[in-house]
Formats: C-alpha cells, sequence, structure tokens
C-alpha cells in the first residue's frame, strides 16, 4: 500500500490543473525584473490535452527482527501513460465531461504476476467517457456501458482532478510575481496540486520560485514560466513517509495549465512493530524520478 502511495502522489501532480485555465499579463520595465500578474478564464468545450507520464522509483526495503536483518529486497515501481483528454461539456467554467483515451498505459509494481517488466493495463489503446458529480467520477465506455471494474477504477484514478479547480489560479491569480521572487505555497493548496491520498506525512515545506519567462514559439503559443520547485514531507504520527523533492514546473503563461514537471529526490520511511515474536522494524528508501507533459491545443469548433 505505501509503495502505491508513493505513484499516486506522484501521478497526479498535473491532473489538478488541466482544463481550469487563467491568463498572464507579463510586463518588463527596463532595468527592473520582469512581473507577471494572472487572472482566470474558463474552461470550454473542445478544450484538449495530450499528456506523457513516467515515474520512476527504486526502493531498498530492509526488516530486522530484534536487531536481526530478517528481510532485505530491492524494488522497481514504474509507470508510464500517454492519454488524450477532450472536454465535452462544462459547468461554471469547469469540465464535468470529457473523453479520454490512452495510448500507452504500462505498470511495473512488487505485486505484479512479472515484477521486473512493465506490464500493459487493460485500458491502453482503449477511449471512455468520464462525467463529474461533485467529487464522484463516473466512467463509461463510448457507447454508455460501464466497463469492466479494473478498467473503471484506472480510468477514474488517472481522471480524479480533471475539473476541479486550478490549484495555481487559486495561488497566483491577481498576485504580482517578479522573476527570481519565491512563493510559498499553502498546505491546502499542495493537497489539491500533488493529489495527496491519506496520510502522507506533514508538509513541511512547499516553494516555487519563478526562475525565467520563456517567450511563446509556433508550436507553443504561450508564453512559459518556469518554476524552481521544492517539496518536503516529514513524517507524524499518521505516516512515516519523508519525501524530499526538487526540480521544475513550468506553467503556460497564458493559461495558468501545467506543461511540463521535471522533479527528482529521496523518499524514506521507517516504521517499528512490537508483537509477541519481537520487535520489528521496517524501512525503506530510494530515489523518485518524475517526468510529465502536457500539449494544450485550442478549442475546437
Amino acid at each position: 500500500m505505501i509503495l502505491r502511495t508513493f505513484l499516486t502522489l506522484a501521478l497526479a501532480v498535473v491532473a489538478a490543473a488541466a482544463f481550469a485555465q487563467s491568463a498572464v499579463v507579463p510586463a518588463v520595465t527596463e532595468g527592473k525584473p520582469q512581473v507577471v500578474r494572472f487572472r482566470q478564464t474558463p474552461a470550454a468545450v473542445g478544450d484538449h490535452v495530450k499528456q506523457t507520464l513516467n515515474v520512476d522509483l527504486g526502493l531498498t526495503t530492509k526488516i530486522t527482527q530484534s536487531g536481526q536483518t530478517a528481510h532485505e529486497s530491492s524494488n522497481r515501481m514504474r509507470r508510464e501513460q500517454q492519454r488524450t483528454i477532450e472536454v465535452t461539456e462544462v459547468a461554471e467554467g469547469r469540465a464535468t465531461k470529457a473523453k479520454a483515451t490512452f495510448t500507452v498505459s504500462r505498470r511495473q509494481t512488487p505485486e505484479s504476476t512479472k515484477p521486473e517488466e512493465l506490464v500493459t493495463q487493460p485500458i491502453e489503446g482503449k477511449s471512455y467517457l468520464m462525467s463529474r458529480d461533485g467529487d464522484r467520477v463516473v466512467v463509461t465506455n463510448l457507447d454508455g456501458a460501464t466497463p469492466p471494474e479494473e478498467e473503471a477504477r484506472l480510468v477514474a484514478e488517472s481522471l480524479e482532478n480533471v475539473g476541479k479547480p486550478n490549484p495555481f489560479a487559486t495561488l497566483l491569480v491577481d498576485r504580482p510575481v517578479t522573476v527570481g521572487q519565491r512563493v510559498l505555497v499553502p498546505r491546502d493548496v499542495v493537497q489539491s496540486l500533488l493529489g495527496f491520498e491519506g496520510p502522507i506525512g506533514t508538509v513541511h515545506r512547499f516553494e516555487l520560485t519563478l526562475l525565467r519567462i520563456e517567450p511563446a514559439t509556433a508550436e507553443r503559443p504561450s508564453p512559459v514560466g518556469v518554476f524552481q520547485a521544492a517539496i518536503e514531507v516529514k513524517p507524524n504520527d499518521e505516516s512515516p513517509l519523508s519525501i524530499t523533492l526538487t526540480g521544475e514546473m513550468s506553467v503556460e503563461t497564458e493559461t495558468c495549465r501545467l506543461t511540463e514537471v521535471k522533479m527528482v529526490g529521496p523518499v524514506q520511511l521507517s516504521s517499528i512493530e512490537r508483537t509477541a515474536g519481537g520487535i520489528f522494524q521496517f524501512s525503506a528508501g530510494g530515489e523518485l524520478n518524475l517526468a510529465i507533459r502536457s500539449d494544450y491545443a485550442k478549442q475546437v469548433r
């Protein structure tokens, strides 16, 4: 369960920001740092995005009993997914229905029947319809039929945050940000941005520093703000997880949507269980690599 939590929190980074649009107006004063100001606009039918997700987590686990090593092993968890999401219905500026196509969806976990391989998931090569009813995500096939339970679960997991408020907009709208400025992210925004589910320790620090504004190109009509990101999670009474991630997050200046995330860092956990058979200590440590890219298209009319 703990290993799956690592992948869950990592893969949810970009989904929360998809289709909840904002706009940024950059301004430069000669001799002074560049300043950008964010404003928000609603999602629209026809908005679509192609997302590529790659997560790689290598862990070494060790179990000791009364001071003696009882078990030690190395595991690798990977997730690769390429999906296209198109908004088909909106309400109050947010996506409430969408069509999702999973070109690639593969996972490697220690619990798999082939723990050394990336295993193709049953949603690969298929398309689905999703609708949001409050916090509930409903998944059907294109003909409206309910898919098999495993497929429905995998699709809902991937699309959990589509249509929810854009956490970047919540953080940055109506707030001028200067290149080089550090922005501390509130804990409630951390929760929605990273998609944490269940206890994950205490978010000790999450900060963004605007490094630069990259100009628009023929392939990418919006300028992009590149933020240096640092996340630190410490253990607490509910969770033994310790996570430290650093890297970059790129955000469209005209939409406030994440276009790229590259983060890496150590993850560790340690717990002790006292039983009649002795004292057992479980520890695990490794490195998490996260890479996500989102390519947005203009509305289809």
